[in-house]
């Protein structure tokens, strides 16, 4: 089945937050997919209109290496549903990112970034191996993915099934082919009451001729809270095979105001934001 919406990945308030991992793999049940829309509708209802985070984020390199540094985090999600993103480093390098301004847009969105050494925010292209966030194992594409509704290509719901004896929704995507994507097919678990994402195993068509995940991410059931009618991952993870990497983030602080000046949201900004 084609649909635009490849369903959301909820960044930081909603469950870009890495830690523990899920006892075991989710089991399939056998059963009747059901509706798409169902899936759809279930991931909006928990996109909160606005957020602002403070995370530490710690991500080792497959050989052992690690680097720790926390990030502050803003969203905003206008009616139709479409979202954007700044994420900042305050204390990045001089010459390093800074600050990260993601946009809904074609293909896998509109990226713009901040150092510094440019002095001034610069549109950057959001995917190939060097486009990855501040120093981790997330490429600019996972972390659209996570914090985006809207995606181009084909979305199916397969069966559902269980994460940690919870019931999850359970699609598959495969990427448009002139989307940019760097991932064949992307199989996202639901949470069917929370509405959170619980798992997300993205194959490389490249890495073990696609018969296992390059990527996964999880969100372990014992760190979901929920305020008011939104759950968000108070901790999460992302592990990738290809080079033994992972990231882990942990929630620090976080608000959910009824809304957020649009203008925090504009490249001009991403300066000011920066510092």
């Amino acid at each position: 089945m084609s649909s635009p919406r490849a369903l959301c990945g909820l960044a930081l308030a909603c469950g870009l937050i890495l830690g523990s991992g899920l006892a075991g793999s989710p089991q399939a049940r056998a059963a009747d997919p059901g509706s798409l829309s169902d899936v759809a509708d279930c991931a909006i209802r928990n996109l909160p209109p606005a957020a602002h985070a403070h995370a530490k984020v710690v991500a080792r390199s497959g050989k052992g290496k690690e680097h720790a540094f926390e990030v502050e985090y803003w969203s905003r999600t206008a009616p139709e549903g479409t979202r954007q993103i700044v994420i900042v480093d305050p204390n990045a390098p001089k010459d390093a990112v800074s600050a990260y301004l993601f946009s809904d847009g074609d293909s896998i969105g509109e990226a713009w970034a901040y150092s510094a050494k440019k002095g001034k925010a610069v549109k950057i292209e959001s995917r190939g191996p060097k486009a990855r966030l501040f120093d981790t194992n997330l490429s600019l594409e996972d972390f659209a993915r996570f914090a985006r509704v809207v995606f181009p290509g084909q979305v199916r719901r397969l069966a559902d099934a269980e994460i940690g004896g919870r019931k999850a929704y359970v699609v598959e995507t495969k990427p448009a082919p002139d989307s940019g994507s760097a991932y064949s097919r992307i199989v996202t678990s639901i949470d069917q009451e929370w509405c959170l994402i619980l798992r997300r195993e993205s194959y490389d068509a490249a890495f073990a001729k696609a018969a296992k995940p390059r990527k996964l991410y999880q969100v372990a059931p014992a760190d979901v809270r929920v305020d008011g009618k939104f759950a968000n991952g108070s901790r999460a993870r992302q592990d990738d095979a290809k080079d033994g990497s992972t990231t882990e983030m942990q929630i620090l602080s976080l608000e959910l105001p009824a809304q957020l000046d649009e203008s925090l949201f504009t490249p001009d900004a991403l300066p000011r934001a920066g510092h």
